[in-house]
């Protein structure tokens, strides 16, 4: 409390005089993500809504699009400053708070795979994709990711280096589990 205080130039007691508690502050800290990352994924028009919406304009994506989307994203965690900071503290946290923890697990892990898990079945079940296991596809989709912003997060002269991996790792990804015979893209 002391440090946030000190930050804004106030003294710890002040801080009480705008929230409730320290949960108070965690609870808006999450509300401002959530309210950046939902302008982020219309400004880079991450597709969203319902599933069967979503599922649809996936698989009308290019693969440059997807590529496109990926890489803003990307960026967003690791530049944005509110964002990767957020991020990192998370990460710390995560192992003195179950709150935070759970946090953590809901928006860098569960989140992203169980979303990913449905999406993908969904587009197996529509051949976009070859017949395997969705949530073992959601992982290999998602963990280099993750291991990408984790292994860059401090290295902004090697951002080229971790897009062209990126890139990379999805023209793989799609070359493995995208249905030849089913390719609305050409």
């Amino acid at each position: 409390m002391r440090d946030i205080a000190c930050a804004v130039g106030i003294k710890a007691a002040s801080l009480y005089n705008h929230f409730k508690s320290k949960k108070d502050i965690f609870m808006n800290i999450i509300d401002e993500v959530s309210k950046r990352y939902k302008a982020t994924i219309i400004k880079i028009q991450l597709p969203h809504g319902e599933t069967n919406e979503v599922v649809d304009k996936y698989m009308h994506l290019s693969e440059e699009s997807l590529i496109a989307i990926a890489k803003d994203m990307f960026l967003y965690f690791l530049k944005d400053d509110f964002a990767a900071k957020f991020r990192r503290m998370l990460t710390i946290e995560q192992f003195r708070s179950l709150q935070a923890r759970d946090v953590f697990q809901s928006i860098f892990i569960n989140g992203p795979i169980n979303f990913e898990n449905i999406l993908f079945k969904n587009m197996i079940e529509q051949n976009g994709f070859i017949k395997c296991d969705p949530h073992i596809m959601a992982i290999h989709f998602y963990s280099p990711i993750f291991l990408l912003l984790s292994k860059y997060d401090h290295l902004p002269d090697k951002e080229e280096e971790a897009i062209n991996i990126l890139e990379n790792h999805i023209k793989q990804f799609s070359s493995i589990y995208k249905n030849i015979q089913y390719d609305v893209t050409e």
